[in-house]
């Protein structure tokens, strides 16, 4: 296969000229198009469309949602990010319900002599149930749904997160010892030989040596507590 042709100057001054031409769309239909702007996830290739100002809302609930879960793991980035997506469907399907019966208001107001407001805003509503009876029982299944899906992720988060917590624990539990062992033979301990970064396990010696110090001043500090059992022990 031969080489590409090299790029000559005349060709790049030529393209920067084409790309400050360009400005975007200027007819009306255009700018119509590009109001939807579309979100590319990396994880799955897919785009889904929405209004600009959804998609800045959308982008900030779902890193302030993952954030929180605070995932080790791609599958737990995975889940915390499924979770704020069915909470963000979760919450636009609550909207739309009340956007139903807001029309409804506009739509079809009940008109009854001597009622106050309070009286006919509630036979508004009642008739906006029984006209769009159909839509609202729709998306009452379509919550049911999606909320389901969202506790079956919460839960199955909360149950990776607490393995891995607790196989981290045992690690850094046998490495507190064998960085015990090593000092009371005066030796200089690496945990990365006996835990290294691809197990999920990157302690580091500063870490460990932190760790002991307050595994130290812990058990100073409970001795001082229990002078009995300190006295004991001493015995």
């Amino acid at each position: 296969m031969s080489a590409p042709a090299a790029i000559t100057e005349a060709q790049l001054n030529a393209n920067r000229q084409n790309a400050q031409a360009s400005t975007g769309p200027r007819t009306p239909e255009g700018k119509q198009r590009t109001r939807l702007n579309g979100i590319r996830h990396g994880l799955t290739g897919q785009t889904v469309l929405m209004p600009h100002e959804d998609q800045k809302a959308f982008e900030r609930h779902t890193r302030l949602i993952v954030d929180s879960y605070h995932p080790a793991t791609d599958t737990e980035r995975a889940l915390a990010k499924a979770i704020a997506n069915d909470q963000w469907r979760l919450n636009r399907a609550r909207a739309i319900e009340e956007n139903i019966f807001a029309l409804g208001q506009l739509n079809n107001p009940v008109e009854l002599e001597d009622a106050d407001e309070r009286t006919l805003n509630a036979l508004t509503q009642a008739q906006t149930f029984l006209t769009d009876a159909k839509e609202i029982g729709l998306l009452s299944l379509y919550e049911g749904r999606i909320h389901r899906n969202l506790q079956r992720n919460i839960a199955e988060l909360n149950r990776l997160q607490a393995e891995r917590r607790a196989v981290q624990a045992a690690a850094l539990e046998d490495a507190l010892l064998l960085a015990q062992q090593a000092l009371a033979e005066g030796r200089t301990y690496d945990p990365s030989h006996d835990f290294p970064a691809h197990l999920g396990f990157a302690f580091s010696s500063h870490e460990i040596t932190r760790q002991l110090d307050r595994r130290n001043r812990l058990q100073q500090a409970r001795a001082l507590q229990n002078p009995r059992n300190s006295q004991r022990k001493a015995a």
